[in-house]
């Protein structure tokens, strides 16, 4: 063995081999460079003269040619920082000879960046300003109309501060939102807008220039041209403003003129209406408002009224007004909730107003409390009556105002107070011993008609008795739950006939009242007990007792036809006939 590893020891001393002289090559080039540009040399080294030849491999896009014999690297396309800074590629080394095993390295290409991105310019007009035609529409009363928001990016890393222009500055105007860095990318916020509007009617045409800088080095510019046709809004009547607030003395007197006409010069032609027309008048084609009623600021002390304008295009413009009734010294209110009526014991707390500035106040009239909240509290159980507060703010100048709360007494107490103090006191007890001398009478003829009824139905009762004695069958027929059947067609014995009678026994079920079976002309044939045990259809067991009645042997036939007599003294109550 030892031989054998010294052979190959020796061997491998004296091989061939190829090798690069580092393990990576990096290389630095400027995204501007232009193509064909020599970037660097990559050659291996090897024991001795080879033929050795070069390909690289990590070049998807071709962007870098290898020259095979050589190893010189040069650019074959253009480079781009902002696309890919960096590149990372694998250069290999074999010889001719197949004998000698291949080398590989690295290669590192580093992209510089350079200021070469211009910053680009993007106007997004706004939709509500723009119409058929590319028109932008105008507000004439207003100075001002946004038109565009103006976005500006650039891609070099190396910007960090964008610049934009205009050259009108007389009829357009530009405010600066926010810049920011987001990676390689700067980014601007503009807002476009008009200036001077009234001053666009004299054209309708109008050419804007937009410059933007990136102020780099070199600095680059972009320039965008743009040509705008303006025309004011169609309607270009409306009120000056959406909402009014107007203050007035309490003690105006009636017909008097609180405001003139709001709406602005264009418009002509109008109908103007209020919806609260009990305590104010306007003029339908003028819009003067005037007062129609007297005020009372304990009761109400503001007047929200909705104003409202119809042009001869049946074009509906709206307006606010809220009108405040000032007291003498000049007190602005601001309680919507002047006055409420509540029951004393029901009555705990109330909010006046939603603020945190109402003037705190320890005791009112002894029963109340005011809170720095506008929440009026109950500290104990008030009298009942009419309460008049004054809730002040301490935060706004001059604002005060009234509140009203009356109390009333519980249901119970008001009717009993009444009662105590009227006359009804004296006409109740007697109503009163009316209705029960009545009730007395009636409940008397009630009981005597009940008593007349039950003799009636005795008398009945006992004349049907007596008519039953003398009518034997109608006796029979008549017993409560007597039943009789003649088995004399049915009998086999030509001289006899059975009637069997079942008694019930005084142990029976008080449900049931009794029930009997009919037997044969033959006892014999029917053997039943003296005494025997039935059980009825709702399953109760109850004990019977049979009695047996023959008749006579000779009969005329004159007696066959008729129904057989039986004496009413023998049949007892408790005895049922089947």
């Amino acid at each position: 063995m030892i031989p054998f590893y010294l052979f190959l020891f020796i061997s491998s001393t004296n091989g061939i081999f190829l090798f690069f002289e580092r393990d990576s090559y990096e290389f630095f080039v400027s995204e501007s460079a232009p193509i064909n540009t020599k970037i660097g040399t990559i050659q291996a080294t090897s024991s001795s003269s080879l033929s050795i030849r070069y390909e690289l491999y990590g070049d998807i896009n071709k962007t870098f040619y290898l020259n095979s014999t050589t190893g010189i690297l040069t650019l074959s396309n253009t480079l781009d920082y902002e696309t890919i800074s960096i590149y990372k590629l694998t250069i290999e080394a074999r010889a001719l000879s197949s004998t000698v095993a291949p080398s590989f390295s690295e290669i590192v290409i580093h992209v510089l960046n350079t200021n070469d991105n211009p910053p680009d310019i993007n106007v997004m007009f706004y939709p509500s300003v723009l119409t058929e035609g590319n028109v932008i529409k105008y507000d004439l009363n207003s100075n001002s109309t946004p038109l565009a928001t103006i976005n500006i990016k650039d891609l070099d890393e190396s910007t960090n501060n964008l610049t934009l222009f205009i050259n009108d500055t007389q009829h357009f105007q530009l405010q600066f939102v926010r810049q920011s860095k987001n990676g390689l990318i700067t980014e601007s916020i503009y807002i476009l807008s008009t200036r001077n509007n009234p001053h666009l009617l004299k054209n309708d045409h109008y050419y804007l220039s937009l410059y933007s800088c990136d102020n780099d080095q070199p600095p680059l510019w972009t320039n965008r041209t743009y040509e705008f046709h303006l025309k004011p809004n169609e309607n270009l009547c409306q009120f000056n403003q959406t909402h009014y607030i107007i203050d007035i003395k309490e003690n105006l007197p009636n017909r008097t003129l609180i405001l003139p006409r709001l709406t602005n010069q264009f418009c002509q032609t109008m109908v103007y209406s209020i919806d609260d027309t009990k305590n104010f008048f306007i003029q339908s084609r003028t819009g003067d408002l005037y007062t129609s009623t007297m005020f009372d600021r304990e009761e109400q002390s503001i007047y929200r009224l909705n104003l409202q304008a119809v042009d001869q295009f049946n074009k509906t413009m709206k307006a606010m007004l809220t009108i405040r009734i000032l007291d003498e010294y000049g007190h602005i209110p601001f309680l919507s909730l002047k006055k409420l009526r509540l029951n004393r014991r029901e009555f705990s707390s109330i909010d006046l107003f939603n603020s945190t500035y109402c003037h705190y106040q320890t005791m009112v009239y002894s029963y109340f409390q005011l809170l720095s909240n506008c929440t009026l509290k109950k500290l104990s159980l008030p009298v009942q009556g009419k309460y008049l507060f004054s809730v002040q703010l301490n935060q706004k100048y001059n604002y005060e105002d009234t509140f009203l709360l009356e109390l009333t007494s519980d249901s119970n107490e008001t009717i009993f107070s009444n009662l105590v103090q009227s006359q009804w006191m004296i006409i109740i007890p007697i109503i009163l011993s009316i209705f029960l001398i009545l009730l007395l009478i009636i409940c008397a003829a009630m009981i005597i008609r009940r008593q007349r009824y039950k003799k009636q139905k005795s008398s009945s009762t006992l004349s049907n008795s007596e008519e039953n004695v003398h009518n034997k069958y109608d006796a029979i027929s008549t017993l409560s739950k007597l039943k009789v059947h003649d088995d004399h067609q049915l009998s086999p014995s030509p001289i006899s006939t059975a009637i069997y009678i079942v008694q019930k026994s005084s142990s029976s079920s008080p449900i049931r009242d009794d029930e009997g079976y009919s037997g044969s002309s033959d006892v014999s044939e029917n053997p039943l007990s003296m005494e025997t045990t039935i059980i009825t259809a709702n399953q109760l067991v109850e004990q019977y007792r049979i009695h047996e009645f023959r008749a006579h042997q000779m009969m005329s036939p004159s007696d066959d036809d008729s129904p057989k007599r039986l004496s009413t003294s023998c049949v007892s109550a408790d005895v049922s006939f089947v």
